[in-house]
């Protein structure tokens, strides 16, 4: 392989890489509010 072709592999894996980081933290903050929202539920069902 030449320098190019290594060059933007190594550009691709890093694009690929930053992507998915985005997408999981994305995610990450859905299921936290999620898990939030089912607290405040039981709480309120559990409540007098």
């Amino acid at each position: 392989m030449d320098t190019y072709s290594v060059v933007l592999t190594i550009v691709v894996l890093l694009a690929v890489a930053l992507l998915i980081l985005l997408f999981e933290r994305k995610r990450a903050r859905q299921i936290e509010r999620d898990l939030q929202e089912m607290a405040r539920q039981r709480r309120r069902k559990d409540a007098p």
